[in-house]
């Protein structure tokens, strides 16, 4: 009984989170409701990559507000690694204020782990079978 209980409760939540965000160059933006004119628009500088209301670390340009696919602008006269603009809809764009790092290295080593675990075996498998069927023939 307790293991059925224990199966129910690990599905996975929806979170408050403590503002809307998005992710752009390994820096956390807040979404504010200032607007920013369309004027002021310079050029596009990325976009989201991934979306989800869970909370957690996600990988590339992670919103907790935005589809996949919402695009980041920079802003003349302002750094884009202190201030973005996102494309809310098609022809109104939001202020986003940096927040500080966006740390998700821990994700992106543990990625890169994996890449190199994959890649040996697949080596691994293509060496032994190199080996096996040279093998064959000699004998």
């Amino acid at each position: 009984m307790a293991f059925v209980i224990t199966l129910i409760s690990v599905e996975p939540v929806s979170a408050d989170w403590a503002f809307r965000s998005v992710v752009y160059s390994e820096n956390l933006y807040e979404v504010t409701d200032e607007l920013v004119l369309l004027s002021d628009i310079e050029k596009k500088i990325g976009k989201v990559t991934r979306y989800s209301d869970i909370e957690g670390t996600y990988p590339g340009n992670f919103s907790n507000t935005f589809p996949v696919g919402t695009e980041y602008y920079s802003i003349k006269d302002k750094d884009p690694k202190e201030i973005i603009a996102v494309k809310a809809n098609k022809n109104t764009f939001v202020k986003a204020v940096n927040r500080g790092h966006y740390d998700n290295d821990y994700l992106e080593t543990q990625n890169r782990i994996w890449i190199f675990i994959i890649g040996g075996i697949i080596v691994a498998v293509m060496i032994s079978i190199l080996f096996f069927r040279r093998r064959k023939k000699h004998i």
